[in-house]
């Protein structure tokens, strides 16, 4: 089993490392009944954290940004864009909902624009086709003996 929370378990399900990717409810009140999230590239994620350390450089105090698309994907959708994507197909098993899961979370990020000059640029078929890429060409992940890495 295997619950869906970013594009790397889509890729590793794709992969073949896991048997399908479970997707925790489909009946929430969003257009296609299952939960949506703000799926950000790692790039974006990264250049945003580097926007922040630069202001926290000349600024003192503390400060909360949100780093995000500030635009919500459904679960049904990310699978959909990754398949799209890469022209592979992801199975996946639909399960009941977990406790707590709010059915709609995406960020506003109005501040991070305004204050840091910071906003995403990648879309989530970039944050799919990247994932694969790095999955096709890491299939053990970094720790893979055949790559002479420890």
């Amino acid at each position: 089993m295997n619950k869906l929370n970013s594009t790397i378990t889509a890729a590793q399900t794709a992969a073949g490392k896991h048997e399908y990717l479970e997707i925790f409810g489909d009946d929430y009140p969003t257009p296609d009944g299952s939960c949506v999230r703000d799926y950000i590239h790692i790039t974006d994620l990264v250049k945003g954290h580097i926007a922040a350390m630069k202001y926290c450089g000349n600024n003192a105090g503390a400060e909360a940004f949100n780093l995000g698309t500030g635009r919500g994907t459904s679960n049904f959708e990310l699978v959909a864009a990754f398949e799209r994507a890469n022209g592979v197909k992801i199975p996946v098993k639909v399960s009941g909902r977990r406790p707590g899961d709010a059915p709609v979370t995406y960020c506003s990020t109005e501040k991070a624009e305004r204050v840091l000059g910071w906003k995403a640029e990648k879309t989530v078929a970039d944050g799919c086709r990247d994932m694969w890429r790095w999955q096709s060409k890491n299939p053990n992940g970094y720790n893979n003996p055949s790559k002479g890495k420890p």
